[in-house]
């Protein structure tokens, strides 16, 4: 998990209980560059005299690979993991972004994922989601659509576009879920769905009846 600085603290027992309850291991990644590691590509900054965004999300993927999870792994004694990427906000964005860049993930999770990100939906399209992935959940706050920042508006419109391109991309399964709430609050009960409608998946009979059907 990537998750924003502000809500780490508040989450740390949750996640214990999510950990315990459902017999996986979560961990979740610190030293983020919030406006550079996690985007694409350059764009200017949202809201007044907001720093632009870097667009290194590459470099820190090729960390993330190559460093972070091998060595933790090698810590926690995990080998052929089945791993999942989550992410929140432009977390949530790179997130999305990774599952066309590596094979390192089996499932993606993007809780309320910054998907108004300029030219991100366009470039979805043009793209190949990678063959590891077999399932990709897409949560949103019905509230979040409500923002004063214009491009921060498009974000339902622009998750409904995302989950669309990659229903038709890609044979596996696709969850996009309007929940209730704003940018990405309440969060840990998102997390909890999010982690039910991906890896519980492949281990429980469940009728998704939220799966955008397959062309």
């Amino acid at each position: 998990m990537i998750l924003p600085e502000g809500i780490k603290k508040e989450l740390s027992d949750g996640l214990a209980r999510l950990s315990e309850q459902y017999g996986i291991s979560i961990v979740v990644i610190e030293d983020v560059d919030w406006n550079d590691d996690l985007t694409p590509w350059p764009a200017a900054g949202v809201f007044r005299k907001a720093k632009p965004f870097g667009g290194q999300a590459q470099r820190f993927l090729e960390k993330l690979t190559t460093q972070i999870l091998p060595e933790t792994e090698r810590k926690l004694g995990i080998t052929n993991p089945e791993r999942t990427l989550l992410g929140v906000s432009l977390s949530g964005l790179f997130t999305l972004w990774a599952g066309y860049q590596t094979d390192a993930f089996a499932h993606l999770i993007s809780i309320s994922g910054s998907l108004w990100y300029d030219g991100f939906t366009e470039w979805m399209a043009e793209q190949k989601l990678s063959e590891s992935i077999s399932s990709v959940c897409l949560l949103l706050g019905d509230r979040e659509k409500n923002s004063k920042e214009k491009r921060m508006a498009t974000v339902e419109e622009k998750t409904r576009a995302a989950a669309n391109i990659l229903a038709a991309q890609y044979s596996g399964n696709v969850d996009f879920e309007l929940v209730e709430g704003t940018h990405f609050s309440p969060i840990l009960p998102r997390i909890e769905r999010a982690v039910e409608k991906t890896i519980m998946r492949d281990y429980q009979d469940t009728d998704e009846t939220n799966a955008i059907p397959r062309p």
